[in-house]
């Protein structure tokens, strides 16, 4: 006869079978997974609901709400891209900044310490000048003219600012207008998309113009992609740091991306005073003296000087 012991013996290794199989995945689940609580003030606001109406209203309620714009600014150029092997950014740069709708403004870069200009830069919305004292040149054209890929701040355009900081309402007798969520790492996303008639001359086919972001914890503005026709991401525009004053809510931060040009620069307003009377004076900008003057619709246009508010 079998001693009771024995018989016992291959269930008592089952079951260590058994619980040595819980201990082999209970430390496999230590080392792939890991539970982490996130304190209540860290959370996410739960995401707003808006319909299509509603982000156009606010669309167009906060391009209104600006009219023109007065500050000082802290600006951070970049030029250049990994895919060139050639970056060149600036850090410590103060600036001024002037805007008057329709379409004028003006903008100035200082150097770091001895605050001597870097650029500066002014435009009507039809034709601009950009001064850099650095290379002694002094530059005029027309604001829709292409620009080249290059390493310096000669593709600074004072209208691709203008188109960031000032929202251009939507029309919707010009333009038809889509909405989509879209989740972006931890945030959850409205976008408004505006789509226009084609340029070409293909019957039924449109273009896309602008899509315009929305953070659905705040439903702030908080993107606006500009396309060009044939679908590319013209101007990528990032803003942050929403404040009140004057009765706008505006951004603080605003980050500027031109991928076809090869630069960007992000925009820190310290000091802003919305709507204020601002002469036209303001935008005049004087070609020095002794600075090499080149006039960028020239090899269009022949004979044009590209020159304008009363210069």
């Amino acid at each position: 006869m079998m001693p009771r012991f024995i018989k016992g013996f291959p269930s008592i290794i089952k079951r260590f079978q058994f619980i040595l199989a819980v201990l082999i995945l209970s430390a496999f689940g230590c080392t792939v997974s890991h539970t982490r609580r996130i304190a209540p003030s860290n959370l996410p606001s739960p995401p707003q609901t808006a319909s299509l109406a509603q982000l156009i209203t606010k669309i167009n309620a906060q391009s209104a709400a600006v009219r023109s714009l007065m500050a000082t600014v802290d600006l951070e150029p970049s030029t250049g891209s990994i895919y060139s092997g050639f970056i060149k950014q600036y850090h410590d740069v103060k600036g001024f900044l002037l805007l008057r709708k329709p379409a004028f403004i003006r903008m100035t870069g200082q150097a770091p310490v001895v605050r001597t200009d870097i650029f500066d830069m002014v435009s009507d919305g039809k034709q601009f000048k950009l001064y850099i004292p650095s290379e002694n040149k002094f530059y005029v054209g027309e604001t829709g003219m292409a620009q080249k890929p290059g390493k310096t701040l000669e593709n600074l355009r004072p209208q691709h600012v203008l188109d960031a900081l000032l929202l251009a309402p939507l029309d919707a007798a010009k333009s038809s207008y889509f909405i989509e969520e879209v989740d972006r790492n931890s945030e959850r996303d409205y976008v408004v998309g505006e789509i226009e008639p084609s340029q070409s001359s293909k019957p039924g086919v449109v273009d896309l113009k602008r899509r315009i972001w929305f953070n659905r914890a705040s439903l702030q503005i908080s993107r606006v992609q500009l396309y060009d026709g044939g679908g590319k991401v013209q101007e990528d525009i990032e803003y942050s740091d929403y404040q009140d004053a004057g009765g706008a809510n505006y951004p603080r931060r605003i980050m500027i991306e031109r991928p076809g040009e090869g630069y960007s620069l992000a925009i820190t307003l310290l000091t802003a005073q919305f709507n204020q009377t601002v002469p036209l004076t303001k935008f005049t900008l004087q070609k020095p003296a002794n600075a090499l003057l080149i006039n960028l619709s020239a090899a269009k246009q022949p004979g044009q000087t590209g020159e304008f508010l009363g210069q």
